[in-house]
C-alpha cells in the first residue's frame, strides 16, 4: 500500500518528532508500504541532508523555506497536491502541528483517509489561535494516534474529540542501543575521569522542560550519602551558563559534566557508562510537557534503570517499582531520595536494569510500535472504503 507521511521535521537534524517520523517510515517500508515523506529538514548541512536522503529506501520531498505563513501554507498545499496526484496514496499520516494543519486543510479539499499523531506539546500550547486550530484539525482526522495515555488525556482537556483514537507508545532503536562490552564502557569512563564513580545521565536539550536543573539541585543531598556521584548531561547546552552557575553556587560544579550534542556511538557509550538514567522533566511555562520519553527506553535497552517524573508521559516509558522509580515534578529532595536508594542498593539497581532491558526488547522497540501503526493504518483505509 502507498502512504504519504507529512512531518514537521525529519533527520538528519535533531528533533523528537523527526526521529519518530523516520522510524515509522523506515519500518513501514520494511513491511511493504510504499512511503513518500514530505517534510522540512533543518539544522543540518545541505550535503549531510543529501547524503542521508540517498541512503533511504523511501522518497523524501523536502519543503523549501518560504517566508510568511500564508504563502508557506499555500506552497505546501501545492506540493502535497502534486505528490498526492503523483503517488496516489491510500492514506496520509501527519505528524507535528503544522503538518497536521496541512493535512486537515488538504483533505477538506481532496478527501483522503488520514491520521494525525499527537506527541504532547500541541495539546499544551497556551496560544489561543493554535489551540483553536488544533481542536479543528485533530478532530477532523479519521484517527488520532497519541504517543501516551497522558498525551491522550491532555488532548481531551483541549476539547479535541476525534472520530477514533488509539495510544501507541513510542519505541526505541534496539539495533543501535544495546549493552556494550565492558572494555568499551571502561574506556569511556576513563576518558572522563569517572572510572570508579557513580554516574547519572540525562539526554536531551538543556532546557526548562527537560529539568536538568532538578537533578543539579538534588546533587548536594545525593553526595552526602554517595560521595562519588557525578552527573553527565548530553544534549544541546541551551541553558548551560545558567545551570553551570547553579552548580557552582551549590558546590557541585566539579560533579556536573556538559557533554553537548554527541554522535551515536558516544551516546550509546554514555548510556552504558551510567548507573542510572534520570529524566526529571517538567511542565514548561509555555505549556509544553513530556509526551513520552524515548530516551528512558534507549537507556533500558542498554540495561539501565530510570528515575523519571510523575504526571507526564514519562511514567509510561517505565514500570515503576520494576524497571525504575518515579518522583514528583520539580522535587529535588524526592529525586535525591530515589537516586540515592538505587545507587546504594546494587542488587536492586541491577535487577531493575535487567528487567528494563527485557521489557524494552519485548515490547518497546520501533518494530513492535510500527506493527501497531501498520494495523491502525489498514483499519482506517478499510473503514473509509466500506463507507464509499
Amino acid at each position: 500500500m502507498r502512504l504519504m507521511l507529512v512531518s514537521s521535521e525529519f533527520p538528519p537534524g535533531p528533533g523528537g518528532i523527526g526521529h519518530h517520523a523516520y522510524q515509522v517510515a523506515r519500518h513501514l517500508c520494511q513491511k511493504g508500504w510504499q512511503v513518500v515523506v514530505l517534510t522540512s529538514q533543518d539544522y543540518a548541512a545541505p550535503e549531510e541532508i543529501a547524503a542521508f536522503n540517498r541512503r533511504q529506501d523511501f522518497t523524501i520531498v523536502r519543503f523549501k523555506k518560504i517566508h510568511g505563513p500564508p504563502v508557506e501554507a499555500l506552497y505546501r498545499l501545492v506540493v502535497l497536491h502534486r505528490w498526492v496526484q503523483r503517488q496516489r496514496p491510500a492514506v496520509i499520516l501527519a505528524s507535528g502541528t503544522r503538518a497536521v494543519w496541512l493535512a486537515a486543510g488538504f483533505t477538506r479539499l481532496f478527501p483522503l483517509p488520514w491520521l494525525a499523531v499527537g506527541h504532547g506539546y500541541e495539546f499544551g500550547t497556551k496560544q489561543r489561535l493554535d489551540q483553536h486550530l488544533n481542536r479543528l484539525a485533530y478532530s477532523q482526522a479519521d484517527c488520532v494516534i497519541n504517543v501516551s495515555a497522558y498525551t491522550q488525556s491532555r488532548m481531551h482537556q483541549l476539547g479535541v474529540r476525534p472520530k477514533q483514537e488509539v495510544v501507541i507508545h513510542n519505541g526505541a532503536d534496539n539495533e543501535l542501543f544495546r549493552v556494550m562490552p565492558t572494555e568499551h564502557i571502561t574506556s569511556f569512563r576513563r576518558q572522563l575521569g569517572l572510572l570508579d564513580k557513580k554516574v547519572l545521565l540525562t539526554v536531551g536539550n538543556v532546557t526548562e522542560r527537560k529539568g536538568q536543573e532538578v537533578v543539579i539541585r538534588a546533587l548536594p543531598l545525593i553526595q552526602q550519602a554517595v560521595p562519588e556521584v557525578h552527573y553527565l548531561i548530553v544534549g544541546l547546552p541551551t541553558l548551560r551558563a545558567q545551570l553551570s552557575q547553579l552548580a557552582e553556587d551549590l558546590g557541585v560544579a566539579g560533579r556536573v559534566h556538559f557533554l553537548g550534542p554527541v554522535d551515536q556511538r558516544t551516546l550509546v557509550q554514555a548510556y552504558n557508562a551510567c548507573d542510572i538514567y534520570v529524566m526529571t522533566s517538567r511542565h514548561a511555562q509555555s505549556g509544553d510537557f513530556e509526551g513520552f520519553g524515548i530516551a528512558a527506553v534507549e537507556a533500558a535497552l542498554c540495561g539501565k534503570p530510570a528515575v523519571v517524573t510523575q504526571g507526564s508521559g514519562l511514567e509510561e516509558a517505565i514500570l515503576p517499582g520494576h524497571t525504575g522509580l518515579t518522583v514528583p515534578e520539580n522535587d529535588p529532595a524526592a529525586t535525591a531520595k530515589a537516586i540515592t536508594f538505587l545507587l546504594q542498593d546494587d542488587a536492586c539497581r541491577q535487577q531493575f536494569g535487567h528487567q528494563a532491558k527485557e521489557r524494552a526488547l519485548r515490547e518497546q522497540t520501533w518494530a513492535s510500535a510500527v506493527q501497531k501503526y501498520d494495523q491502525v493504518l489498514k483499519t482506517v483505509i478499510e473503514q473509509r472504503q466500506s463507507r464509499n
